[in-house]
């Protein structure tokens, strides 16, 4: 109070200090009883409630008075909702398609849960509402046409930099679908069907020819960049290791120590894009001593990756920088001309090519590379090619990459 010596100003200056805390004390409270947190446990009472849901009603409009008028319309929208609000649907159901769910339901990739933000995100941009504030009765199936079909299209990618795909715009809507499915068969929400139904749409689409082409790498300029980026070098070691694999970017980051032999012979793919991404992948011998070097020094260093060197993306789980790092590295040898045709994902592509020059059945390639197989009735009892015999396959690849000069530089 300043030092303020004399009782009883100081007295007088303690009363006003004391009226100004319970002044601001009474703002907090106000402001934290209108939230859309409390609107929704009068929400919960009223759905609970059936024996005096007109008296809860009563108490929720008589507390909506008493409300500020900014708070006023969403705190009575939420309170009286008889559905779930979006933010809270969404939550629940990423709850119950979690990794390791009580449910039994199958688990969402984090990808995949980060495509479900996004397409609540395009949702409530297209309403113009909050997640706090969208329920999910507002949805008709004319709402959701129109964000298929005129909403979505018009959105900028910030990946790209150009407006969404048809396929983009397609997947966030069937993201909405599994959620509105949800919702329905649990009685969270009071609809005739899902408005993520909507009809195919019929019409001609023009296909797509401006796109970047991913094309294999020529062995020139496999040359050009080991000789930019030599072992021992993060980018050298990942960009070899993909290409006598091809193995995806990501998933070669992932490798851990535990899931690595000590001799580098092979290494273990936990898990990934496709079912049959999870894998034993052999590595051939002219690449073994790099991943029995990754290997002792990520021991040495107390690290659980060998490419520990690269980032994973916290909210995704994938490898954006080593995408990049790539990226920059690429453009500095081979000129942004390549953007169009080549990626480290390219380097699947002409694994691809050479396994099958090599004489591998497609089977085989599959089980090796990780991409998902054509189903046959003999897929149950057929569980593939053992370690031994995965390695020599691998090794096929390897030497027809050495015969055509892919290798060179190595």
């Amino acid at each position: 109070m300043g030092g303020e010596k004399h009782l009883p100003s100081a007295k007088k200056l303690r009363d006003i200090f004391v009226a100004e805390i319970r002044k601001l004390e009474i703002e907090y409270r106000a402001a934290d009883r209108y939230t859309p947190e409390k609107a929704e446990l009068w929400a919960e009472a009223l759905r609970d409630e059936r024996e005096n849901r007109e008296l809860v009603r009563d108490l929720i409009y008589d507390e909506a008075e008493r409300a500020p008028d900014e708070d006023r319309s969403a705190f009575l929208k939420i309170a009286t909702a008889s559905t779930l609000p979006l933010s809270k649907a969404t939550a629940q159901y990423l709850e119950a398609r979690a990794p390791d769910n009580p449910y039994g339901n199958k688990p969402l990739t984090k990808m995949s849960s980060n495509e479900v933000q996004t397409a609540v995100n395009h949702l409530c941009a297209f309403m113009g509402k909050t997640p706090d504030t969208l329920f999910l009765d507002d949805i008709t199936p004319e709402l959701a046409t129109a964000f298929h079909h005129e909403y979505l299209p018009s959105q900028i990618s910030k990946k790209t930099g150009r407006n969404l795909t048809p396929a983009t715009a397609q997947k966030l809507m069937t993201m909405l679908r599994m959620l509105w499915r949800w919702a329905l068969a649990r009685h969270k929400v009071k609809l005739d069907g899902n408005p993520f139904n909507t009809p195919v749409d019929d019409l001609p689409r023009l296909k797509k020819t401006d796109g970047p082409k991913r094309d294999p790498f020529k062995p020139e300029e496999t040359q050009l960049i080991l000789e930019a980026a030599p072992q021992g070098e993060r980018m050298g070691d990942l960009f070899r290791i993909g290409l006598v694999t091809g193995a995806r970017v990501t998933e070669i980051v992932k490798v851990t120590v535990e899931a690595t032999k000590e001799d580098g012979s092979l290494f273990l793919i936990a898990g990934g894009k496709t079912d049959n991404a999870k894998r034993v992948v052999p590595v051939p011998k002219v690449a073994q001593p790099i991943i029995k070097r990754l290997r002792a020094d990520a021991v040495a260093q107390g690290q659980d990756r060998l490419f520990h060197a690269f980032a994973l993306n916290a909210s995704t789980g994938t490898a954006k920088s080593a995408s990049k790092a790539f990226t920059t590295l690429r453009r500095k040898v081979l000129g942004r001309e390549s953007d169009e045709r080549l990626a480290f994902h390219s380097l699947r592509h002409t694994w691809k090519t050479l396994s099958r020059r090599a004489g591998l059945s497609i089977d085989d390639a599959h089980d090796l590379g990780g991409w998902a197989g054509v189903k046959r009735t003999s897929d149950p009892y057929d569980h593939g090619l053992n370690v031994e015999e995965l390695a020599s396959a691998q090794e096929k690849v390897a030497a027809l990459l050495a015969a055509e000069a892919y290798l060179r530089g190595f």
